[in-house]
């Protein structure tokens, strides 16, 4: 028996296969509804929403700024 083959041996000792059968259930339609829900707005989003439109109407030379970054 050489080295690689005694490793080997000692590998699949130490770990053995686990013996769970799968999920439960099936998670694929929890995960496609949660992709199709629409996440509402809150209160954060369109406070910066109004603040970057109130800055780009005041400098309308910083939409170059902001485009770089988005």
């Amino acid at each position: 028996m050489t080295e690689d083959e005694r490793l080997q041996l000692l590998v699949r000792e130490a770990l053995r296969p686990a013996a769970v059968p799968g999920p439960s259930r099936d998670l694929w339609p929890l995960v496609v509804e949660r992709i199709r829900a629409s996440a509402p707005w809150s209160w954060l989003d369109l406070s910066l929403a109004a603040a970057l439109a109130i800055a780009l109407l005041m400098r309308p030379s910083w939409l170059w700024f902001v485009v770089c970054h988005l």
